[in-house]
């Protein structure tokens, strides 16, 4: 029994250490391949962890004048502000009875500097590729400049551009004239080159949030400690066979009665006087012994203990 529960310990720490590996969030390779956005999200849908991250391409017009900015953004260690527009997907117009017209998307095409430094997006139609992220939560209490908003929320841009949005944005890394094809790899990643139209904007480079592949410890733990609790068991396994072994290896050693006991030859048994009951009893779970244990005594001598040797 000590076996099979040091067995099921060993099951619940392997358990437990595969919990610790998959509670790890890693990149998925499937997120970085570009994807239609409507193979990611439908209009209307909420963002979640299962649609945030991925890679997804949109072909539309961004609407003139449109373009807002967001403030306290980093850019390799420079404070500066992202640049977002609203980019009316072509051909959406039926996609959410709700919207009562085509769908838009905010987009962030880049970062810059300084909030003069703001380029106008192209006026063409363009195909762009980029990351899908949930929303950030509006930030209306802060007194900004006309054009700027706190967080880059599509609930408070609705009603800034009065469209109807996705529940999240994109972060663009990508944009081409609508029928060129954008710059993807074998693995239908986008390309190291890829980049928007406006020279004066960098690169959002934002990865999959987050990337974090640390095991979890606590899981760790347990699995340590169900490991222990196994070799607790087997231990007591051990001791149980191995006193059981010496029992009977040297039976007289092991009897936990006070008061005296003999050894009847014929019976291969140890017998004792039992004080309260006033007669005799045979330590019946007690193994057959050599006729040369010390003390030992015949049948006969059962009833005339003080013929035999006794042991206290």
């Amino acid at each position: 029994m000590s076996l099979i529960i040091a067995a099921l310990f060993v099951i619940l720490s392997m358990w437990q250490l595969s919990s610790s590996d998959q509670a790890a969030t890693v990149a998925d390779p499937d997120k970085d391949r570009v994807k239609p956005l409507s193979e990611v999200i439908q209009p209307g849908e909420v963002a979640t962890a299962t649609t945030a991250d991925h890679t997804v391409e949109i072909t539309g017009r961004y609407v003139p004048d449109s373009t807002v900015v967001i403030p306290g953004r980093l850019y390799d260690g420079a404070e500066g502000y992202w640049v977002v527009s609203e980019l009316v997907i072509r051909d959406s117009e039926e996609s959410w009875d709700a919207a009562n017209g085509p769908m838009s998307m905010a987009v962030a095409r880049g970062w810059v500097e300084s909030a003069d430094q703001v380029p106008a997006a192209p006026s063409d139609a363009v195909t762009v590729a980029g990351r899908f992220l949930p929303p950030e939560a509006p930030l209306g209490d802060r007194e900004l400049p006309e054009k700027e908003l706190a967080s880059l929320s599509p609930a408070q841009l609705t009603n800034v551009w009065n469209a109807p949005l996705y529940s999240g944005y994109v972060a663009a890394a990508a944009e081409v004239p609508a029928g060129e094809e954008l710059p993807v790899t074998e693995q239908g990643a986008l390309a190291e080159n890829a980049s928007v139209m406006s020279a004066e904007l960098r690169d959002l480079d934002i990865d999959q949030q987050p990337t974090d592949t640390s095991l979890n410890m606590l899981n760790l733990f347990y699995a340590l400690e169900w490991i222990v609790f196994a070799g607790f068991a087997v231990f007591l396994w051990w001791r149980f066979v191995r006193d059981e072994y010496l029992r009977r290896q040297d039976p007289q050693k092991y009897f936990y009665l006070e008061g005296d006991y003999f050894w009847d030859e014929d019976a291969q048994s140890f017998y004792y006087w039992d004080e309260r009951d006033q007669c005799y009893y045979y330590f019946d779970d007690q193994p057959a012994a050599t006729s040369s244990s010390n003390g030992a005594s015949t049948r006969e001598n059962r009833t005339h203990p003080e013929h035999g040797a006794t042991h206290e």
